[in-house]
């Protein structure tokens, strides 16, 4: 479950840094809006999975940085240590407990990694996905409806509290929810471009996916 969240993320972290233009019209411009304005975002967050009866089969934290153009960082804390580094071209997957690293490029697969949605190319919402709007009192929510029907996910739902994202919530085929909030959000800040470089550790098995090897 720990791997599958992993890909989840390296597509919606590369989406939510970038730009497109129509769909759910309305809806559509706004949350392109928002992600076209979002060069850099820096936060702590926490997340939980559950099953369709709402019981929790999992929880962690971590910290979680993006990057214009396709860079992220996702790096969760013990007891489920795990680090997902994307330079842009590559994505590094690296599980500790299993001492394993995957390589893959980021054109692989993109739909089925929601993280890349908050760094990557916009053109793949507008031709992904059906974008609604919902306002509240407190949040404006917009849900993402993969218009493939194959994809790993049925829904994301990205959450705002103003103009900053709150939390984002992934609904999968098997009825399993995973919410996850962020907290101390820093945007369009400067940020370390060393955190996008990830040397491969001595030792470890790697499973390279690129397209040229």
């Amino acid at each position: 479950m720990i791997k599958r969240t992993a890909e989840w993320l390296v597509v919606l972290c590369l989406t939510l840094a970038s730009g497109l233009a129509t769909a759910s019209d309305a809806a559509l411009a706004d949350f392109l809006g928002r992600i076209k304005s979002l060069q850099t975002m820096d936060a702590a967050f926490a997340q939980s999975t559950k099953d369709h009866d709402g019981q929790v089969l999992q929880q962690m934290t971590g910290r979680l940085m993006v990057a214009k153009p396709g860079k992220m960082r996702w790096e969760t804390d013990a007891p489920f240590e795990q680090l997902v580094v994307a330079d842009g071209q590559l994505v590094w997957i690296y599980d500790m407990d299993l001492e394993q690293v995957t390589i893959r490029e980021m054109d692989q697969r993109v739909q089925e990694t929601p993280a890349l949605l908050l760094t990557g190319d916009a053109a793949e919402v507008e031709q992904s996905f059906i974008v609604e709007e919902e306002k509240t009192s407190e949040e404006t929510v917009f849900q993402l409806v993969p218009k493939d029907p194959s994809q790993l996910f049925e829904s994301l739902e990205f959450h705002y509290r103003g103009s900053q994202l709150a939390r984002m919530m992934i609904y999968d085929a098997a009825g399993q929810v995973t919410e996850i909030q962020f907290r101390d959000v820093r945007t369009n800040k400067t940020v370390d471009n060393a955190a996008f470089i990830f040397d491969v550790p001595e030792g470890v098995d790697v499973i390279d996916g690129r397209h040229d090897r």
